[in-house]
């Protein structure tokens, strides 16, 4: 059906590269419910892990304050501030940086490191009572307000189950004594936060996978859209460069490799480096098996090296056969003297190394005298 309307269908998944760019706009799928839960999960918790202790922490800034309220104000005033101010950094410490930590490490948990002002730039279709209209109908917006509803429905419910199981201990809570009914009301009030928190989790846990759903629908692409990505990448400078740096890998592979198989290296000394190979077997002259310049040659003169591959000096050869022999195929015709002048060299010098296992090693045969190229 995509193919009939030439394309148009977005049913293809969204490209790496749209995804980024989306990143890029701060376009990315999280939970807002899944980070407030977290939020409210971490203040139960804390909430009970240190109650006794901040309320001792008030309690004692209530005994200072009141210690110092016979004095004139010109000298209660710095006590009391500087009391409060103690609290006020302790509780902080203990209550709110955590929290605010988790909360930030619940969002960086859900889309990792995205640094964006595009959401806070103003866009005109903001202001377009048209395009108001379409979001305030749309499925997301219809979504959440059913998700808002539910919230609603659930906590309502669970509210009502808590309190009509300790329904009878309320009523009774007006005869106790004043510290058994704070520690009464504060068992019910963790009961409703925490059993909160935990109804809240299912309902993020479904938003973030509808949050996800939703929004690799809306960066799926046509056929038409990726052709037309793929052609605006080829202009771009780092996809080129991309291209070429793999291009230069993939080269000089193939360039040591050839270095290797060759019978004999032909070198510039250090610029140039070509890879010559003679199998009578195979082809009747001398092939060109690769070649390379600047560091590439370095490269396929290291791996000659290590092979045990001969390499001959010949700057007049070295750089005619870059200049007019092409990879892979038999050398020119105008390049056979001096060629065969080299691989001759290279198996009299096979032959000599082979003999040195057996005998003392004669004197390495210098280079040969090369007739002078056409």
């Amino acid at each position: 059906m995509a193919e009939k309307n030439g394309g148009g269908d977005k049913t293809e998944k969204p490209t790496p590269k749209r995804l980024t760019d989306a990143r890029k706009k701060g376009d990315v799928p999280k939970s807002k419910d899944l980070t407030s839960t977290i939020v409210l999960g971490a203040w139960v918790l804390l909430g009970a892990m240190t109650a006794g202790w901040a309320f001792d922490r008030l309690g004692g800034l209530f005994d200072e304050v009141f210690a110092v309220m016979d004095r004139p104000f010109a000298e209660a005033w710095p006590i009391a501030a500087a009391a409060s101010g103690k609290v006020f950094v302790a509780l902080t410490a203990v209550t709110f940086i955590p929290v605010a930590i988790l909360g930030m490490l619940a969002e960086f948990g859900q889309v990792g490191p995205v640094f964006t002002f595009e959401k806070m730039s103003p866009k005109m279709s903001h202001m377009n009572p048209g395009e108001g209209l379409k979001r305030m109908f749309s499925v997301d917006n219809l979504f959440e307000v059913a998700k808002s509803l539910a919230k609603t429905l659930l906590l309502g419910v669970f509210t009502w189950i808590v309190v009509a199981l300790a329904f009878d201990k309320l009523l009774a809570l007006p005869a106790s004594e004043a510290d058994g009914a704070l520690s009464a009301y504060g068992g019910l009030t963790f009961q409703l936060l925490a059993g909160t928190a935990v109804l809240f989790v299912f309902v993020s846990l479904l938003d973030l996978a509808y949050q996800r759903f939703s929004f690799t629908k809306k960066m799926r692409m046509s056929r038409r859209d990726i052709r037309q990505e793929a052609k605006d990448s080829e202009g771009d400078p780092h996809v080129k460069a991309h291209r070429r740096q793999l291009h230069q890998e993939w080269a000089q592979q193939n360039a040591v490799q050839a270095a290797r198989d060759a019978s004999v290296l032909v070198v510039n000394p250090t610029h140039i480096a070509c890879a010559l190979a003679y199998d009578p077997a195979e082809h009747a002259v001398p092939v060109l098996l690769g070649k390379g310049e600047g560091l590439i040659a370095q490269a396929m003169r290291e791996a000659a090296e290590t092979e045990g591959v001969p390499i001959i000096r010949n700057v007049e050869l070295a750089r005619a056969l870059r200049d007019k022999a092409a990879v892979d195929d038999i050398i020119p015709q105008d390049l056979f003297a001096a060629v065969a002048e080299v691989i001759l060299w290279a198996r009299r010098l096979k032959d000599e190394q082979a003999q040195a296992a057996e005998n003392p090693p004669p004197d390495t045969p210098s280079g040969p005298t090369f007739p002078p190229l056409p």
